[in-house]
């Protein structure tokens, strides 16, 4: 493809009978592969890195084109401690409670890697005097908006490592002291100090090399023309360039079938020395298994059920001559394989499934499960579902008709749960201390449905914080006399169409973030009409149960609010309403002011420059650009 050589090894792993016998092996992202190469040191290049969504209410704008930027961040030693710098920004209301970054920045045209680390180095923390270690390579994507330059963004984020020489710095300006301190952290505290940082923890393991192989579907660098393109949608065009094609091999693996166990489900045939294998007759089904005491290995290979000869031992059904019941048994995957049929007739003792009932209710609408499951349930469930199709059973030649992947909950070292790594949170201790409403508000707020998000303990306390105010405003307003608010009415709406969608969507996180808005609003009022703090209620109530529960009983409500009708909006109300337009000057937020969504841009340039805050701004200067995000940003950039 790039005419780079490729070394060729031999190695016991690669099964001859797997495909063609032979793999590309890419270390960075096979457990396997990884684990080779650090063995024979050989070269580990990222390909494929996590993506990671800026969680700020603007993370994207719709109507603006998605820019790719490659960029460098910077993991810089002290010279004489084992200290490393990092940047906390003063700017507390874009980053909050994450407001520790690495230096970081863009890489300029004409620039490599390693000269945009130095510029940024030298730019943000006067540092000069730097020794380049190693780079780390490609390990994070980053989608953001960025406010500066009004442009949504994905930056490929590849680590260097460098070293200072000494501390002698040079002076930096003004513009970056108002932006940011430089802050020395020791090697002990950074997992305490980076912990609200997804990326900044995935840096971190790569270079403390605590974090393996990257395994996952993400972001592709390093690659050319197909940079920021999705893992899991770019395979085919990849082949082709490569000059290969894209071909389908199936294989059906032996599913645990071959893993014996007491309690799985006894295979229905006899063993007879006359006759042969036999069926147990319909009549004498289910074959179930036998209650014993206890039950031990037999230490021949055979399941336990081969020792309880009284179970074991039975007459051909055929003939009447002695048999012995198969003793080999199917594992749990055999049922849930075909589950679903029985959810739709699940009381009938004749059938697998009634036809009626079948076709109403098939195919299943939706089918949720994570990556694994694409090579083990789910193809198992289609093959079995095909069988039935084959033989009439089932009216559908697919069992599914919709597919949801779901991305995993990773540890707080950015690595997946286990006990090998120490990483595992346990859900039960994190009810103990925040309760089960706030932890189901934190899985749905984490991240988007489909990617694999990194927990982490401190960030649930917004959510615990997020129910708690609207605890706290459910008794306020069930305490004071309810009034009509136009603009609460109008927010409610809003919500409603976006909770609504976004549910729809499997876009919880998102759903969430409007709950959050909406409650701004509504906290914003002197009193609120019953109707709409209870249709929040309802919008919240999915995922918050409990507490949504107790505060709609509290209202004065009767029945449960699980069993109330979905909140409809009404389109005058969602439509219409000024928008809070944010000024800012060289990047700069510097004031607001609200305006009519109708408003052109340069309707909004003018009434952006007519501010009294921003004027003082403009004062013996040229505009250069105004840059309109409509219905939320304006930046008004100056000349030099």
């Amino acid at each position: 493809a790039n005419n780079e050589e490729v070394p060729v090894w031999i190695a016991d792993y690669v099964l001859p009978d797997y495909g063609t016998g032979a793999v590309m092996a890419v270390p960075a992202h096979d457990e396997r592969d990884y684990a080779f190469a650090k063995k024979f040191g050989l070269p580990i290049r990222n390909v494929i890195a996590p993506l990671f969504v800026s969680d700020a209410n603007d993370s994207q704008k719709k109507d603006l084109p998605e820019m790719l930027r490659n960029t460098v961040v910077c993991l810089i030693k002290h010279p004489t401690e084992d200290k490393y710098l990092f940047l906390e920004k003063k700017d507390k209301a874009d980053y909050g409670s994450n407001a520790i970054v690495a230096v970081a920045g863009g890489i300029d045209p004409g620039e490599n890697k390693i000269q945009a680390s130095i510029r940024e180095i030298k730019e943000e923390t006067g540092y000069s005097n730097l020794e380049f270690k190693r780079d780390l390579g490609f390990s994070a994507a980053y989608r953001y908006f960025s406010k500066n330059s009004g442009q949504n963004r994905l930056a490929l984020m590849h680590l260097l490592y460098f070293e200072l020489k000494d501390e002698q710095q040079l002076t930096v300006s003004e513009e970056e002291k108002e932006l940011h301190d430089t802050l020395w952290i020791s090697k002990d505290d950074i997992s305490r100090y980076i912990s609200g940082r997804p990326f900044n923890r995935v840096f971190w393991g790569k270079f403390t090399e605590s974090s393996g192989a990257f395994t996952d579907m993400g972001v592709l660098g390093n690659s050319e023309n197909f940079d920021g393109k999705q893992s899991g949608s770019i395979m085919k065009e990849i082949t082709a360039f490569a000059g290969g094609r894209w071909v389908t091999k199936y294989k059906l693996r032996d599913w645990v079938f071959s893993r014996q166990r007491y309690w799985g489900e006894p295979i229905p045939v006899i063993h007879c020395e006359k006759c042969g294998v036999v069926p147990v007759p319909e009549k004498d089904l289910p074959v179930k298994l036998p209650r014993v005491k206890s039950y031990e290995p037999t230490g021949t290979g055979e399941s336990p059920l081969a020792a309880i000869g009284k179970w074991v031992n039975v007459k051909c059904p055929k003939c009447g001559g002695k048999g012995r019941r198969e003793t080999n048994t199917m594992p749990q995957w055999a049922g849930s394989c075909w589950y679903y049929l029985r959810y739709e007739d699940p009381k009938d003792s004749k059938k697998l499934v009634d036809r009626k009932k079948e076709r109403y209710w098939s195919p299943v609408d939706l089918y949720v499960g994570g990556a694994e499951h694409a090579t083990r349930h789910l193809i198992y469930a289609r093959f079995w579902h095909k069988f039935l199709n084959d033989i009439g059973a089932v009216s559908t030649i697919e069992p599914f008709k919709r597919l949801q992947s779901v991305g995993l909950i990773m540890g707080e070292d950015g690595r997946k749960m286990s006990k090998r790594f120490g990483n595992v949170i346990n859900p039960d201790d994190i009810v103990k201390s925040y309760g089960a409403d706030t932890l189901r508000v934190y899985e749905m707020f984490m991240g988007p449905f489909d990617q694999a998000i990194p927990w982490s303990t401190e960030s649930i306390i917004g959510s615990r914080r997020f129910l708690e105010r609207v605890w706290k405003l459910s008794h306020a307003a069930s305490a004071q006399a309810s009034s009509e608010s136009t603009a609460a009415k109008r927010v409610v709406n809003q919500t409603i169409k976006k909770v609504t969608e976004d549910i729809s969507g499997l876009r919880f996180n998102t759903a969430i973030s409007a709950l959050m808005i909406c409650l701004n609003g509504l906290e914003k009022e002197q009193a609120l009409a019953k109707s709409d703090l209870e249709a929040f209620l309802k919008l919240l109530a999915p995922f918050a149960p409990h507490l949504s529960e107790e505060a709609w009983l509290r209202l004065g409500n009767k029945g449960s609010i699980h069993s109330s009708e979905w909140p409809r909006y009404d389109p005058a109300l969602v439509e219409g309403g000024e928008a809070k337009i944010i000024v800012q000057v060289g990047g700069k937020v510097r004031g607001s002011f609200m305006a009519s969504p109708k408003a052109s841009e340069a309707e909004l340039g003018e009434q952006a420059k007519a501010l009294p805050a921003i004027q003082r701004w403009l004062q013996g200067r040229t505009v250069k650009k105004i840059i309109v995000v409509p219905g939320r940003l304006i930046n008004i950039v100056l000349t030099e």
